[in-house]
């Protein structure tokens, strides 16, 4: 899998010479050699610390990762990254939002199978603190919903919020568009004409942009307009926890008081138009079912570098139309069917983390991993409480500069969120330090997790099979000889290398 790499090198003491610098990048561009990444870059610090973040050229890598110039960083040992360890958990919290991970020459980073395995159990633990806060904020939410109250967010298009009551109220600078939305849908216009003449009449969306055929999406769904007060109507994830995109609750399970809101259309014409867009949508056809591609945005070919994308194709035989499913190299389009790659992987996935050899080892690795962890928090927690109390003061400062005008918002807006940005990386550090004092992690607990995911695989839904991919398999790579008609893979699977061929 090529990769695009940058490596960061640093020495920090005349004790230490110059020579050691070119010594840790000859050993970062031997590893990027082995694991068949391209070196795009690099930057190094000279008699610099690492106790200190304050390095220019390492401020530099993490401004232009968010560029995703590169997708890795290599250093040669953790602690040329830095010897703060939370120093390391932000900086690299920050390389990850930019879609870039950090690699050791001579170390296993956090990607290696016990700290995958432990950081899941041990997230399964703090899951019950963090739905345990969100149980109690949702129940301040819904006492507001249930007296029709706004909860926050905009108000829907046509309405704007009471600042004395907190209720809705109609906004007659827009509501007109509302209503002749309505009126057109159920006249049987299209969504176009719509879109046409209310940008034609000079409405804009709240951005002040024209609207377009998206930007109503939802207004037929939402009952509001007919003067019923809703709450809670989107699911907020799907069972695996990604993003849902608007998928809507059963009414039933909805924080609803009717007559909540003052009306902008009549309940007639709301439910005339609700029943004519569900029919749209709900109108059959043949093939409109996607299918479930579970190795998406993993695999690259091994022989032009580009990355497979998916496709189907349709072919009738007869009276019966078949569908073909792949994933197609975008530069040489070599293409193998979709189903055969994904049996071959999770017999990987069987090899590499389920089998009975490998669940024995990775409950070893969790020991070591957990036993590692404790060791640090002897010597780890005394200074990460003394940043915290540093660092609240210093954020207290600035807000009195700020309240007795002594400097404006503007002028230390960047260091204020810089200071509660780490106190916030510190505090949830501190927690996670905390719970991890007390902590055990029986065998049987690795196991049962581990086998909960096998059982997901084999027998689970496709969004749980594609879920527990997705968490185990960093990538896949495909390589074909055209004379021999043969392939193999090779697949990173939690940071062991797995193979096959015959794909």
């Amino acid at each position: 899998m090529s990769f695009r790499a940058a490596c960061y090198a640093r020495y920090s003491s005349d004790s230490q010479r110059h020579e050691s610098i070119a010594a840790q990048a000859r050993a970062i561009e031997e590893y990027c050699k082995r694991r068949g990444y391209t070196l795009v870059a690099s930057y190094v610090d000279e008699a610099l610390t690492a106790t200190s973040d304050r390095r220019p050229q390492f401020q530099r890598m993490i401004e232009d990762s968010k560029t995703r110039t590169f997708d890795v960083v290599i250093v040669h040992k953790l602690d040329r990254f830095a010897r703060d360890r939370y120093d390391s958990a932000y900086y690299k919290r920050q390389l990850r939002t930019n879609g870039v991970r950090l690699e050791s020459v001579l170390e296993n980073l956090d990607d290696s199978p016990e700290s995958v395995v432990l950081e899941s159990v041990l997230e399964g633990m703090a899951e019950y603190y963090s739905k345990n806060l969100a149980r109690e904020v949702r129940k301040g939410l819904r006492e507001n919903a249930m007296k029709a109250k706004h909860t926050g967010g905009p108000p829907p298009y046509g309405y704007r919020v009471n600042p004395q009551t907190k209720e809705l109220e109609i906004d007659e600078a827009q509501a007109p568009a509302v209503r002749y939305y309505f009126e057109a849908m159920a006249a049987g216009k299209s969504l176009q004409q719509i879109t046409d003449e209310i940008n034609g009449m000079g409405y804009r969306t709240r951005r002040g942009n024209p609207f377009t055929k998206n930007s109503f999406w939802e207004w037929s769904q939402n009952r509001k307009y007919m003067g019923v007060y809703t709450w809670d109507v989107h699911d907020a994830k799907n069972p695996d926890g990604t993003a849902n995109g608007h998928r809507v609750r059963d009414w039933d399970k909805q924080t609803v008081v009717e007559g909540g809101v003052p009306p902008i259309v009549t309940k007639e014409l709301w439910e005339r138009v609700n029943a004519t867009v569900e029919g749209r949508r709900r109108a059959p056809g043949e093939f409109k079912a996607q299918t479930p591609y579970l190795l998406s945005g993993k695999i690259r070919c091994g022989e032009c570098n580009e990355a497979y994308v998916t496709m189907s194709t349709t072919k009738t035989r007869g009276e019966k139309r078949y569908r073909n499913s792949y994933y197609r190299c975008r530069g040489c389009k070599d293409s193998i069917p979709k189903d055969r790659l994904e049996e071959r992987v999770i017999e990987i996935l069987d090899e590499k983390v389920f089998s009975a050899e490998a669940l024995q080892r990775i409950v070893q690795d969790v020991k070591r991993a957990l036993s590692d962890e404790r060791r640090a928090l002897s010597r780890d927690e005394k200074p990460v409480r003394k940043e915290i109390g540093e660092l609240s003061s210093k954020i207290d400062r600035m807000l009195d500069a700020i309240a007795d005008g002594t400097v404006t918002t503007d002028l230390v807006r960047d260091r204020l969120k810089a200071a509660a940005d780490r106190k916030t990386v510190l505090e949830a550090e501190l927690e996670r330090m905390n719970k991890l004092k007390d902590v055990a992690i029986p065998d049987e607990v690795v196991t049962s997790y581990l086998t909960t995911l096998k059982d997901r695989l084999h027998v689970g839904n496709d969004t749980e099979r594609k879920a527990v991919i997705s968490s185990l398999v960093e990538w896949i790579e495909i390589s074909h000889d055209r004379e021999a008609r043969t392939r193999s893979i090779k697949a990173s699977v939690l940071h062991f290398i797995g193979s096959g061929g015959g794909i």
